[in-house]
């Protein structure tokens, strides 16, 4: 659906087909911020001093330095299934993040790769199977055999696991979205009051576009793989909430951070596991992270805290 075209800053995804209509509108109102930042009319001057952003939906109750448990308890549980949601809950960090992907009889289902090989029983795409066919795999004894006969939830039942506790999610929708598709995940989630609770994100541009116009009151997160003017421009552009990519990523520039916080764009870094990267991240301003391994996260937050 996307092929690259260059831009003054690096690259990015231009859509085709369907799509050039919609990137054609994203593209000019990115050059209207360019024009708001060459004439000033587009900065806050408040926003620089302010030692946590006040992003907005689920975002807004991000502690300092907000902790992402990836893909649910991952280093615990078999990824994005309930039982590693369930052992996340119970761990009480800041978000539990899953991954979607869509069936080919369109059923949203926690899942990160695009075919199933790895964490299942089975083998293919997830867009060639059908829910039925999804849910007869077994998808937790290649992590342990105490988790045979562990199945790939649906959107819906995580969202029921989810809906009773305190804890709040970020979910990404991968691969490309169409309007249908995203108004029932959207509906999923808004029958059980979960607007301030769940963030969505994803590589796609067109899926956060179509999020700005079907679910305008939830926070979105713009995965990409280039940080650099240009990117932040779009991020802008399209009123993210914030910017996520891996450290090396945010490493091409780590002034930009502070930029995106001038004005109101937060960051998010994936995976960091290691004392001496969350040292990192935190003293380049990093407002999120994703880890495997949140209770030591959660711990070094804590301490970092006391010495303040």
């Amino acid at each position: 659906m996307y092929r690259m075209f260059s831009t003054p800053g690096g690259l990015f995804p231009a859509p085709t087909g369907p799509a050039r209509q919609r990137g054609a509108r994203t593209a000019l109102l990115a050059a209207i911020f360019v024009v708001l930042l060459v004439t000033g009319l587009g900065t806050n001057p408040y926003a620089a001093s302010a030692s946590v952003l006040q992003l907005h939906g689920a975002l807004s109750r991000v502690e300092e330095f907000g902790i992402i448990s990836h893909r649910g308890a991952a280093a615990l549980a078999p990824e994005n299934t309930l039982a590693a949601m369930r052992i996340a809950f119970d761990q009480g960090v800041d978000f539990v993040e899953a991954d979607l992907h869509l069936t080919a009889d369109g059923v949203p289902v926690l899942m990160h790769d695009p075919t199933v090989d790895r964490t299942t029983t089975g083998t293919g795409p997830v867009a060639n199977l059908t829910l039925a066919q999804i849910q007869g795999l077994d998808a937790g004894s290649w992590f342990d055999g105490a988790f045979a006969g562990e199945r790939v939830p649906t959107l819906e039942a995580f969202l029921d696991e989810l809906a009773p506790t305190n804890s709040r999610a970020l979910i990404e929708l991968k691969g490309s979205w169409n309007d249908e598709q995203v108004a029932a995940a959207v509906a999923l989630l808004d029958a059980r009051y979960l607007m301030d609770r769940v963030a969505f994100e994803s590589f796609e541009i067109d899926n956060l576009e179509r999020l700005a116009v079907l679910a305008p009151n939830y926070a979105r997160v713009m995965l990409t793989r280039e940080w650099n003017r240009p990117t932040l421009e779009l991020a802008a552009a399209l009123n993210i909430s914030a910017v996520g990519a891996r450290v090396s990523v945010f490493e091409a520039d780590f002034a930009l951070v502070e930029d995106a916080r001038v004005l109101g764009i937060g960051t998010m870094v994936y995976t960091l596991n290691t004392v001496k990267q969350w040292k990192q991240a935190r003293s380049h301003g990093i407002d999120l992270v994703i880890t495997d391994d949140p209770v030591s996260l959660e711990q070094w937050r804590h301490n970092q805290s006391a010495t303040v």
